[in-house]
C-alpha cells in the first residue's frame, strides 16, 4: 500500500476542489491510499525573514513562526512517513520565492517525492515561465513531478517527463445537470480591467429581460454550487487558464458565454494553439461579438433553452467533448501511480 499526503490551503477556492477531486480519484487505484491536509501555510512559515521582509515586520514574522512552531514540526515529521507528498496550489503563486519554501520542504522530506498538482502544467504557459525567470523566482524543477488537469493552456503539448495529465474527477463531487426554475444569468466575480465586457453583459441581460446574479464576496463550496445549479447562462469575465467554474457550470447544464475564444484557454480543441490566440470551442460555449450580438444570441438561446431538457443536453456536449474534465484521465493517473509504485521519481 502506497500512502499519499495531499496538502492544500484551507480557503474555499479551486485548489481545495482539485485536492478533494484528486483524493477521490486515487480511491479508484488499487494499492493507493491518500489523505488531504489543509495545512499549506506550514510551508509559508518555512520562509526566512529575508524572503518576506517587504510584507512583514521582523518581530511579527518571527512571532508568527514561533506561534506555530511545534505543530508545524509535528506535521513535517508526519509527512516523512508518506510515500509521496502532493502540493495543490495555484500557479504562479506556488513558484514565487516569497510565497512558500518548497525547496526547504523537499530537503526536509529526505527523498519522499514532492509532486505539484494544478489545472495546468507550467511548461505549457511560456509567458508565466518568463515572468518567473525575470522575477528570479522558482521554476518547475523544485518539484519531482507535476500533475495537470489539462494538456493545453497557452500552448498544447503531450505529457512527458516531468508531468502527467490526470484531468479532473469532477464526477466525484456529485455535480450533474438539474432542472431549472427560470432563465438566470450568472456573472462571475469582478475583474479589474474588464469592466467594458462586464457592462455589456449586464446591459444585454437587462435588454432581453433575463434576471442575473453577480457573484461577489465569499462563498463556501456548497453555497456557490447552489448558485451554479440555478444558472442557465454563465458569463466569463476575463481570460482563464482553465476556469474551474466553467467545468462546474457545464456540469449543472449552463451554457458558457465568452466574448473571445481565447478566454477559455484549456477548452480550445485545436491540435495547435497560439499563445493567447483564438481556438475552436465546443457547442456548450457561446461566443459573441459585442453587446448587440450578445443580445441577439441571448434571445435565441432563451427561446431554445428548455428548462427541463436543455441542462441534460448542455451536460452531454460537455462530457462528449471534454470527458477528462469530468471523469478524469484514468490512463494518466495510472501512469503516475505506476511510477510511484516503481520508485521511479
Amino acid at each position: 500500500m502506497k500512502n499519499i499526503a495531499i496538502v492544500t490551503k484551507p480557503n474555499y477556492s479551486s485548489p481545495r476542489i482539485l485536492a478533494n477531486c484528486l483524493h477521490n480519484f486515487f480511491s479508484k487505484e488499487e494499492g493507493i491510499q491518500s489523505e488531504v491536509f489543509y495545512k499549506l501555510f506550514v510551508f509559508k512559515r518555512l520562509l526566512s525573514y529575508s524572503k518576506v521582509a517587504k510584507n512583514y515586520n521582523y518581530f511579527i514574522w518571527k512571532g508568527y513562526q514561533l506561534l506555530h512552531y511545534i505543530q508545524d514540526q509535528l506535521f513535517l515529521r508526519k509527512l516523512k512517513k508518506y510515500d509521496a507528498v502532493i502540493i495543490v496550489e495555484c500557479s504562479p503563486k506556488a513558484f514565487l520565492s516569497d510565497s512558500f519554501d518548497f525547496v526547504k520542504l523537499r530537503d526536509k522530506l529526505k527523498g519522499v517525492p514532492l509532486i505539484f498538482h494544478e489545472v495546468y502544467y507550467l511548461g505549457n504557459a511560456p509567458t508565466m515561465v518568463t515572468y518567473l525567470k525575470e522575477g528570479k523566482h522558482h521554476q518547475e524543477d523544485i518539484f519531482d513531478w507535476h500533475l495537470s488537469v489539462s494538456e493545453v493552456t497557452e500552448i498544447r503539448s503531450k505529457p512527458k517527463a516531468p508531468w502527467s495529465q490526470v484531468g479532473l474527477h469532477l464526477k466525484s463531487t456529485g455535480l450533474a445537470p438539474v432542472q431549472k426554475k427560470e432563465h438566470l444569468g450568472l456573472i462571475d466575480f469582478y475583474r479589474e480591467g474588464y469592466e467594458k465586457e462586464r457592462n455589456e453583459q449586464i446591459k444585454a441581460l437587462e435588454a432581453v429581460g433575463i434576471p442575473y446574479i453577480e457573484l461577489s464576496g465569499s462563498y463556501t463550496i456548497d453555497e456557490i454550487r447552489e448558485v451554479y445549479k440555478k444558472a442557465t447562462f454563465y458569463f466569463l469575465q476575463f481570460p482563464e487558464s482553465f476556469g474551474l467554474p466553467i467545468a462546474e457550470c457545464l456540469s449543472c447544464g449552463a451554457y458558457v458565454f465568452t466574448p473571445d475564444t481565447s478566454w477559455g484557454m484549456a477548452w480550445r480543441q485545436d491540435e495547435e494553439v497560439e499563445i493567447h490566440g483564438p481556438g475552436k470551442l465546443a457547442d456548450c460555449f457561446v461566443v459573441y461579438d459585442g453587446q448587440e450580438d450578445l443580445q441577439k444570441k441571448l434571445k435565441e438561446y432563451k427561446a431554445e433553452y428548455d428548462l427541463v431538457k436543455t441542462p441534460e443536453e448542455v451536460f452531454q456536449k460537455f462530457i462528449d467533448n471534454y470527458p477528462d474534465y469530468y471523469y478524469g484521465n484514468k490512463a494518466g493517473l495510472d501512469q503516475f501511480v505506476d511510477k510511484l509504485k516503481r520508485g521511479a521519481f
